[in-house]
């Protein structure tokens, strides 16, 4: 019978213990650990994401510098993971307003993302 310090090592192990200190299980990170399992050996962040891809599905992170007196809105293509910015004002503007009133919060900020697929997706 194993004791707790003879555990086996898996990409299973390694998930429960990140939920029992607190932290959430990804899609993503689901697909790091089994990259990470499965080379068998150390990795770039360029390899991680290539292979995790392949775990992950066509997601992947995307980052942007935004400037704090705008406001960005996305559209996310569920097929090829592509993120376009909405070049219009907020739809739920008004409501981002009516809800920091009702709740007595101040300072509310909102990421609004739409997900579907593009034009140059089948």
């Amino acid at each position: 019978m194993m004791n707790r310090t003879e555990a086996a090592f898996t990409p299973e192990s390694v998930t429960e213990l990140l939920r029992r200190e607190g932290l959430r299980i990804t899609r993503n990170r689901r697909g790091i650990l089994q990259a990470l399992f499965e080379s068998g050996r150390p990795m770039s962040l360029q390899e991680i994401q290539s292979a995790a891809s392949s775990h992950e599905g066509a997601r992947c992170s995307y980052y942007e510098i935004s400037d704090p007196r705008k406001h960005y809105d996305h559209l996310i293509c569920r097929s090829c993971g592509s993120v376009v910015l909405i070049d219009i004002p907020c739809p739920i503007g008004d409501s981002e307003k009516r809800i920091a009133r009702q709740y007595g919060f101040r300072d509310l900020s909102h990421s609004l993302e739409f997900f579907g697929v593009c034009a140059t997706c089948p």
